[in-house]
């Protein structure tokens, strides 16, 4: 098995909704491709290094995934250069399975107060 990390970014201007929409589709050609997911976690909204399509945020997701053909990854990276929803994206090959995440709630965007001392 071959083991992936994918992050990538989505429109800061989405709603919940069209989040989990988005992650669905993603998620959704991947099984379809009758590869596996690991993890799919949502970030929360971040500001980017550089402007994007002229967005300041963008909502992040992380997604773990194997793939049973390493040829399936170029096939992926079409899928996200086509779909419109996906404003970047990173794919990183893993060494070894990735911990799967336990808890099934989404991580929230709380930045900590750092003038607390």
């Amino acid at each position: 098995m071959n083991y992936y990390e994918i992050l990538y970014i989505l429109d800061p201007n989405y709603s919940k909704e069209q989040i989990s929409g988005a992650m669905g589709e993603i998620s959704g050609f991947i099984e379809k491709k009758k590869h596996g997911i690991v993890n799919h976690d949502f970030w929360g909204k971040k500001q980017l290094a550089y402007n994007v399509n002229k967005h300041k945020y963008g909502n992040y997701v992380l997604l773990n995934a194997e793939f049973n053909d390493t040829n399936f990854v170029n096939d992926f990276k079409v899928f996200l250069n086509l779909n419109k929803e996906v404003m970047k994206y990173m794919i990183i090959k893993l060494d070894e399975k990735p911990a799967v995440n336990t808890s099934k709630e989404e991580t929230s965007a709380e930045i900590p107060n750092e003038e607390e001392g």
